[in-house]
């Protein structure tokens, strides 16, 4: 038999337990909370002491005697601004599945308990992955997987205390101590941890929590659903997993899997895209590119679609096609950050098209993934 561990229900530690050990009352050695192991298997009292610090109690039995000892708490250690937690082995992070659909990972109920932990979803726009324009929320879990932004309205748990500004600038720890408990909820899914939308992103549904938790032992498990492969992955690298087997396999999987540019594009803007951009059979987009003589906020009503089938140049007064075998000419200006292209097609020119070194890349690389005849003059 192996050596049974145990998560402490009032703190999270790990409980090392001998074989066999049950049905007996157990006192952390961190916290000194006390609780009972479930089932009933008789443990020498000589097994016990060699494992655990004992205590006993004049009014148990010999065999509910109170017994506890804490795993060793490593360390945690800081990179780059971020806390990052140390790879836990016997209580580390698994990744159940990865696929199209995101990813599935799951760990122990008490590292909700860890400040770093709860604070290691990446501060960028869980959907599209900017880093401005960012809006805090939090993750809530239930015995199922629901929508965030329902289980927000239920709880009341969206009016949180940390403004646009605030989320740029505050600490992993001082974001926390801004964000309430969520009411109606038991420990430890009741306290805060907290995910990043922009504001373009409002009503997305990146990621998705569940928990199970057994209410006598405290021992339990959480899943979440992160539908970015991406952001899952900077999760689990702050979270301690670097190095795991959950970060190989979803490494794996991020090789074999190919992004959809379509689902990093923020909801409000698809939304207005799909108003002029209704793709054909098997047309597949490759870039987005936003012109920048209008405003961020509106994003998708105005710009170039590079697809697999074709170059689309967009105004609201104006539509330009061009297919993909047909000759393109290209000129570029830039000036710091923002620059202006000229694009010349067999029927038609665009003078001016305001862009950003963002949207330039994307430009470039949609292109020349589309094996476009793109001439840069």
């Amino acid at each position: 038999m192996h050596t049974r561990h145990v998560m402490c229900p009032g703190c999270g530690t790990t409980l090392l337990l001998p074989p066999g050990c049950a049905n007996c009352f157990v006192r952390c050695s961190h916290c000194r909370c006390r609780f009972r192991l479930p089932r009933r298997i008789r443990v020498s009292e000589e097994t016990i002491t060699d494992w655990l610090s004992v205590e006993e109690d004049d009014d148990e039995a010999p065999d509910e005697r109170a017994a506890g000892a804490a795993a060793p708490t490593e360390p945690q250690v800081s990179s780059g601004g971020t806390s990052v937690l140390p790879a836990i082995h016997h209580e580390g992070i698994r990744l159940l599945r990865a696929d199209a659909q995101g990813a599935l990972l799951e760990f122990a109920a008490g590292r909700l308990r860890e400040h770093a932990f709860r604070s290691a979803m990446p501060r960028r726009c869980l959907h599209c992955g900017v880093r401005k324009h960012l809006h805090v929320h939090v993750i809530l879990y239930a015995a199922q997987f629901a929508s965030p932004i329902s289980q927000q309205a239920e709880y009341s748990a969206g009016a949180l205390s940390v403004s646009e500004d605030e989320a740029q600038t505050l600490s992993n720890d001082e974001i926390l101590r801004r964000l309430p408990a969520i009411p109606n909820v038991p420990s430890p899914a009741n306290l805060p941890m907290p995910y990043w939308l922009c504001d373009l992103c409002a009503g997305a549904d990146p990621v998705r929590g569940q928990i199970q938790v057994n209410p006598e032992t405290g021992v339990g498990w959480c899943r979440l659903l992160i539908r970015s492969l991406r952001r899952a992955e900077e999760f689990l690298l702050a979270a301690g997993g670097a190095g795991t087997a959950a970060h190989e396999e979803l490494r794996q999987s991020m090789a074999t899997l190919s992004e959809n540019p379509w689902d990093s594009l923020p909801l409000l803007v698809q939304n207005r895209l799909s108003q002029w951009f209704r793709p054909e059979p098997e047309e597949r987009l490759l870039a987005y590119v936003p012109d920048r003589d209008h405003a961020r906020t509106e994003d998708g009503m105005a710009g170039l679609v590079v697809s697999s089938h074709r170059l689309i140049c967009h105004t609201p007064l104006r539509h330009r096609e061009s297919p993909v075998r047909e000759r393109l000419e290209l000129s570029l200006s830039m000036g710091g950050h923002r620059g202006n292209v000229r694009i010349r097609a067999a029927e038609w020119e665009v003078k001016h098209f305001a862009i950003d070194l963002e949207g330039l890349n994307r430009l470039r690389t949609a292109l020349a993934t589309g094996k476009y005849r793109a001439l840069w003059i």
